[in-house]
């Protein structure tokens, strides 16, 4: 039991969080809170940015930080649709419009492997730090996008690729939903079961230590910046699909949402820490208060940010008092007595 209080102290810390939240709209809004349609919503809603926090946990593990993932991943998704849009038109057989579908979400993966690749190279070839370099990229996709575009909303999707963002399977099981799945449970495997798992702790917790050791540090940096930008847009592929559009400057706020769920979950940009585990329970934490909060018509959408910030705020403060994974909210202070015990026993 000890053992296992060491290990997930903090995960049954966010459970808690969890619970309590639940309970709150149960007791508030229960009738509307626990319809089916309700929870649907939110499991059409957070797949996309869910993806891209799991994005950005690889690089908040190795200690690195990638402020230009959405903006990449927005340059990616318009590049797509401009191509899907010029080559699918009213005459072109359905047989063929899969085949351009399928063209178009390469060139997006293509997209982010090249910006991550850039990404990857400033910070380890020019030894520019993280977040400059990150939101110098950010500024140049953004800018890219919107001179591409002229700050228009590019639309005029396949009615075929629009489909990913509203087709249930079994009748309940939305498709964004299940990629979220799937795509969580092969991360789960590669932080756990592969070498390069191993190498990203062990970088983020020391990078000189890890290179000395023979970890070819830039090429780990490297893919795992490609890792976060190409899920980065898998994310934006499934926004795109749901808003039937895309646009240089969509999702902006998923930014500050993805770095709020990693460090709400213990995932600290410092390096070395983090379970995935406890970033799944705070993805849906964070969809669950956006969700409950929209069933107060009293209320608008930025209460869902002041809860946010006050819950981590919460949980910042809770996780200081973190002593071997136990909960400690009163910490004894030894007194002359203990420390000449301690000396005789030494």
């Amino acid at each position: 039991m000890k053992d296992i209080k060491k290990r997930y102290g903090y995960t049954f810390m966010l459970l808690i969080l969890a619970v309590i939240v639940i309970l709150i709209f149960t007791l508030t809004k229960g009738k509307q809170f626990w319809k089916p349609t309700v929870w649907q919503g939110m499991m059409v809603q957070f797949p996309e940015y869910g993806i891209m926090a799991l994005g950005l946990m690889f690089c908040f593990i190795c200690g690195k930080m990638d402020m230009s993932f959405m903006m990449l991943a927005d340059f990616a998704t318009v590049m797509a649709v401009r191509y899907m849009v010029a080559n699918v038109t009213e005459t072109t057989p359905e047989s063929a419009v899969g085949g351009i579908l399928i063209v178009g979400i390469l060139i997006a993966l293509g997209i982010a492997v090249v910006g991550g690749i850039i990404n990857g190279l400033l910070v380890t070839q020019l030894n520019i730090p993280p977040v400059m370099a990150t939101i110098s990229m950010q500024m140049v996709w953004l800018g890219i996008s919107t001179a591409l575009t002229r700050g228009d909303t590019v639309t005029g999707l396949p009615s075929l690729y629009t489909e990913i963002g509203h087709k249930q399977l079994f009748g309940w099981l939305p498709l964004p939903m299940l990629i979220f799945i799937i795509l969580f449970v092969i991360c789960a495997l590669v932080l756990k079961f592969t070498v390069y798992g191993e190498k990203i702790y062990m970088i983020g917790t020391n990078e000189k230590a890890a290179k000395f050791s023979g970890i070819n540090t830039t090429a780990t940096i490297i893919k795992t910046y490609v890792l976060c930008d190409v899920l980065a847009t898998v994310g934006a592929l499934i926004m795109v699909s749901t808003m039937a559009s895309a646009k240089a400057d969509y999702g902006t706020s998923y930014v500050t949402r993805a770095i709020l769920i990693l460090v709400l979950a213990g995932v600290l940009p410092s390096g070395g820490v983090g379970k995935i585990l406890n970033v799944l329970i705070t993805i849906l934490t964070i969809q669950i208060i956006a969700t409950g909060v929209n069933l107060f018509p009293e209320l608008n959408t930025y209460y869902a940010s002041l809860i946010w910030g006050g819950l981590l705020v919460i949980v910042l403060i809770l996780s200081t008092r973190m002593v071997d994974g136990q909960l400690v909210l009163f910490k004894k202070k030894n007194s002359e007595s203990n420390k000449r015990k301690l000396l005789k026993n030494d």
